[in-house]
């Protein structure tokens, strides 16, 4: 005789499901602000260990804090305004050039109405920052959203970096109190590890588009500034970053001569392999680096949900959700051993 298996769902069960996939509804559509928080809260742990060596040299918390926002506005409005449009012009430039390279290669290229747009934007964006004249009013008004963004992200990074200790302290306020306690470990070893990425990324960055930048120019490869940068940009793609701006210096090198061309094949194989063997295991480590997949469907997934935000967050994203699995998985293992 086989027994008939019955389930029953209460009410409060149904409530419950109802409320939960009410929250990811809400947030989906919040993720815009969800995003500010998120940046804030990273830029925030980013600046902690700064803020942290300014106060034990005795300098009170406000004025360090204070002092390292002002610093990294001042450097941001030097680059934007000096630096920025050199190399949107150069970039502009290089675009062209590219799409006409890979178009005598490949027989096809990127759509003349996006490259006559594209080089319209850079024109206009190097007119606005060039223009000795401008409205703040108007640039104020033209940009309004994402200064708005910015602003914010930044207000909040500040409040969130003066209270010590603050995104713990607003997590244990948000946070179900059944939950506080795993959350807050997960969000302890996140901090280690995105405080670390955060340092060492920036620095990898920086070191790997300057001699991208340097290197190619001294072999006279043109638009040596806008690899550079785009090298020191894709960086931040594990593995396939550096490979797809190798590529592009090689169909520019090889456009001017073949040999040229090979110089900068074997130019940037002897970038990886320094940056594999020397730069990443000395400013990285070992144990600081997020899984190329995770970080890759990460980006692709962040620029289709949220664009430009969403690829802002994705590597922070990806370090936090490695970490929840991470966790997840270590008391899956530990479970037998406690009798659970």
């Amino acid at each position: 005789m086989t027994e008939k298996l019955s389930i029953e769902i209460s009410w409060a069960t149904l409530w419950r499901v109802a409320l939960f996939l009410g929250i990811i509804v809400l947030l989906y559509l919040a993720r815009g602000t969800l995003g500010v928080f998120i940046i804030a809260a990273v830029v925030s742990l980013g600046l902690d260990p700064i803020v942290g060596f300014l106060q034990k040299i005795k300098i009170p918390r406000i004025l360090g804090t204070l002092f390292v926002f002002l610093f990294g506005l001042f450097i941001l409005g030097v680059v934007i305004y000096f630096i920025l449009p050199i190399v949107i012009s150069e970039v502009g430039a290089f675009l062209e050039h590219f799409n006409k390279v890979v178009s005598d290669f490949l027989g096809f290229g990127l759509p003349q109405a996006f490259i006559k747009n594209f080089s319209l934007t850079l024109d206009q964006v190097v007119n606005f920052f060039s223009s000795a004249d401008i409205s703040i009013t108007g640039a104020i008004g033209s940009v309004f959203s994402k200064v708005v963004f910015v602003f914010i992200a930044i207000i909040a990074s500040f409040y969130l970096t003066v209270d010590e200790g603050g995104v713990e302290r607003m997590l244990k306020v948000i946070l179900p109190d059944i939950y506080e306690r795993q959350a807050l470990l997960v969000f302890n070893r996140f901090k280690v590890k995105i405080r670390r990425w955060f340092g060492a990324q920036f620095v990898l960055s920086l070191i790997v588009g300057v001699v991208v930048g340097l290197g190619l120019w001294l072999l006279g490869v043109r638009y040596a500034l806008a690899l550079g940068v785009i090298a020191a940009v894709f960086e931040l793609v594990p593995l396939i970053g550096p490979v797809i701006t190798g590529l592009f210096a090689f169909l520019i090198a090889v456009s001017d001569s073949f040999s040229l061309g090979l110089y900068a094949v074997l130019f940037f194989f002897v970038v990886q392999q320094l940056e594999n063997h020397i730069l990443i295991p000395f400013v990285m480590g070992k144990t600081m680096q997020a899984h190329p997949v995770i970080v890759i469907i990460s980006l692709l997934a962040g620029a289709e949900v949220a664009g430009f935000v969403g690829v802002i967050l994705a590597v922070p994203i990806a370090v936090l959700a490695q970490e929840i699995f991470n966790f997840l998985a270590e008391r899956k293992s530990h479970k037998p051993a406690l009798g659970i």
